[in-house]
C-alpha cells in the first residue's frame, strides 16, 4: 500500500540520485577530454545504448531522456533548448541545476565548465551518501517492532514454563 508506494519512490530518488553523480562524472571526463557538451552528451547516449544491447541490463529514465534531447539536437533544437527541455522533464532539480550550468557554460564559454562540474559531482555524491544514510536509518526503524516482538515471544516462552511450575 502507501508503505511499499512511498518506499519504491525513494527508490526511484536514490537510483536517479546515483545516475545524476554518474552522468556529471561522464560530462565531466568527456568535456575534459575536449568534447564539446553536444559530442559529450553523444558518447554518453551512444555508452548507455551499448549498455543495453551487450549488458543486458535496465533501462534507465535519466538516460532514455537524455536520448530524447539528442533526438531534439539533431532534428535542430539548438543544444541549448534541448538541455534545458531535458532538465525540466526530468522533474528532479539537481537536472534542472544541471541544465542551467549547461546552459550558463555555452554562454560563458568552456573555461569554467570543468570547475562547475567537479563541484556539482561533489555536490550529487554527498546527496547520494545521504540519501543512502537515511534509508539504512529508516530501515532500522522499520526493524523495531518485530525485535520487539521476537523479544515479547521469548519473554512468553520463558515465563510460562516457570508460572507452569509455580502453580
Amino acid at each position: 500500500g502507501f508503505l511499499h508506494c512511498f518506499f519504491m519512490q525513494f527508490i526511484y530518488y536514490i537510483w536517479s540520485l546515483y545516475d545524476y553523480a554518474d552522468l556529471v562524472y561522464q560530462l565531466m571526463v568527456f568535456t575534459g577530454a575536449g568534447l564539446t557538451v553536444s559530442r559529450a552528451w553523444k558518447q554518453i547516449v551512444n555508452n548507455y545504448e551499448k549498455r543495453l544491447e551487450h549488458e543486458n541490463s535496465q533501462q534507465r529514465a535519466v538516460y532514455e531522456e537524455m536520448e530524447i534531447a539528442l533526438g531534439e539536437m539533431e532534428n535542430g533544437l539548438p543544444e541549448s533548448q534541448a538541455v534545458s527541455r531535458f532538465g525540466e522533464r526530468c522533474q528532479h532539480n539537481e537536472y534542472r541545476r544541471l541544465s542551467s550550468i549547461l546552459g550558463q557554460s555555452r554562454q560563458t564559454g568552456m573555461k569554467n565548465l570543468q570547475e562547475l562540474l567537479a563541484q556539482e559531482m561533489d555536490t550529487a555524491w554527498e546527496q547520494q551518501k545521504q540519501a543512502a544514510k537515511r534509508l539504512g536509518e529508516e530501515a532500522g526503524t522499520k526493524l523495531l517492532l518485530p525485535l520487539f516482538l521476537m523479544l515479547l515471544v521469548v519473554m512468553v516462552l520463558v515465563m510460562v514454563p516457570a508460572l507452569m511450575v509455580m502453580l
